[in-house]
């Protein structure tokens, strides 16, 4: 279907296909795909963080208890990490652009339909299952696609590509904080719709999923010119997969993800609501989102960069030991200075999480099914998005605080490091 879309093109193809200039622009067109995912990342988390700003307006409006709220966040996360599985097989066997597309309309749907169903089942539907399939497609997309572009330089590409959300979760907050205060939350997600339908659409039009996809030459990053094998059938390409997820080296690095996001997607999810509940303004919360965002972009560069001299096991080790330490200032002093230093840092340790995840699958897996395995290791993020925020609110409208949900959770992404360190070994 792929080849003979390229042999005979719409017209409609060929207006949008800006592939071909920009290959002919000199820079090798991978960076141009990094421009996209960036793009891509930077939109998704960006959304995905503002929830904490719009959490304590959806609970006055439905009248619902903070657990149950934050169910919205919990189905959202489930349906992306999952939806990322399902898609992250599809993407290994079509083309980018058209998934891409999709999950744009899915996205701008969505949030429209966020602002025009003022019910409780409604924003379930709009923003937790169709806002989240489109985050899903877009985050294997954005996170994957660098590493089948790149390999001399593979930290460095992804590390910019998946900087987007840092960028996303220091500059969304804030804006979708002004928009509220300006039209209203539900008009907000009209304004958000209307503004991340014309950035995704850009993405669209430039995305490409491999090299071969528009006959650049691989040479300038790999180390052979062969073209990657995208030849196996269904049934094979799912036979490796199911070889590669039953091994303990999988087991050992799915589980490590599972532990080490809890706290990120927990704590950021619920800042606005623990700074006021420990007595500390809730603009300290969103700027702390923002502040965390803004050194997650710092750390990505600095992470990628590492991880192409250094063992990118060990780097991400650290990053899982780094979020648990910091998030224990965080929890235990409630002073403005301490919270909002202390997050700088923690963003530091998170992008490791976004940045190094792929490289270092690829390091023990092997590039092949990529698309597919990342998106079974997004699972992992599924539970993790799921239980941290609804047992953290849950411990919360049971006993009035969130801090010893965050401790626990903090230790558990300190023993993940353990498990990053053995999962080579066990590969090995």
């Amino acid at each position: 279907m792929d080849s003979k879309s390229r042999l005979h093109p719409t017209r409609l193809e060929r207006f949008l296909d800006v592939r071909r200039r920009l290959v002919g622009m000199g820079p090798y067109y991978g960076w141009f795909v990094v421009a996209s995912c960036f793009l891509g990342g930077l939109l998704i988390y960006g959304l995905l963080y503002t929830f904490s700003v719009f959490f304590g307006h959806l609970v006055d409006a439905f009248g619902m208890s903070h657990a149950n709220t934050s169910l919205i966040f919990s189905l959202q996360s489930v349906t992306m990490y999952v939806g990322a599985a399902v898609f992250g097989f599809t993407l290994d066997r079509y083309d980018v652009r058209r998934l891409f597309a999709l999950a744009s309309a899915l996205i701008v749907g969505g949030l429209f339909g966020t602002s025009v169903f003022s019910s409780y089942l409604g924003v379930l539907v709009c923003y937790g299952l169709a806002v989240g399939a489109g985050f899903g497609i877009v985050l294997v997309i954005s996170y994957v696609t660098p590493v089948l572009w790149f390999e001399r330089r593979r930290g460095l590409a992804t590390g910019i590509a998946t900087a987007g959300s840092g960028i996303g979760m220091m500059a969304m907050p804030p804006f979708a904080r002004v928009l509220i205060a300006s039209l209203g939350w539900q008009r907000a997600y009209i304004a958000l719709a209307a503004l991340v339908g014309v950035a995704l659409l850009a993405a669209t039009v430039v995305i490409a999923g491999r090299p071969e996809r528009v006959d650049v030459d691989r040479s300038v990053e790999f180390r052979t010119s062969e073209a990657n094998d995208t030849s196996l059938s269904a049934r094979e390409q799912l036979r490796g997969i199911r070889s590669t997820v039953a091994s303990w080296a999988f087991v050992a690095f799915f589980v490590a993800m599972l532990g080490v996001y809890l706290v990120p997607l927990s704590l950021t999810v619920n800042f606005v609501e623990f700074a006021r509940s420990v007595g500390i303004s809730p603009q300290v919360g969103v700027f702390a989102i923002s502040v965390i965002g803004a050194t997650n972009t710092l750390g990505k560069f600095v992470t990628g960069y590492l991880a192409d001299r250094l063992q990118t096991t060990l780097v991400l080790a650290g990053n899982a030991v780094a979020i648990g330490v910091l998030t224990l200032p965080i929890a235990l002093i409630h002073d403005p200075g301490v919270v909002l230093a202390a997050s700088a840092l923690f963003g530091f340790g998170y992008a490791g999480l976004g940045a190094l995840t792929t490289p270092m699958m690829a390091e023990l897996f092997g590039a092949r099914n990529l698309n597919g395995l990342f998106g079974v290791v997004s699972i992992s993020s599924a539970f993790a998005g799921a239980l941290g925020p609804y047992v953290a609110n849950l411990w919360f409208d049971a006993f009035g605080t969130y801090v010893p949900v965050f401790l626990g959770m903090a230790l558990v992404s300190v023993l993940s490091a353990g498990l990053f360190v053995l999962a080579p070994r066990a590969a090995s």
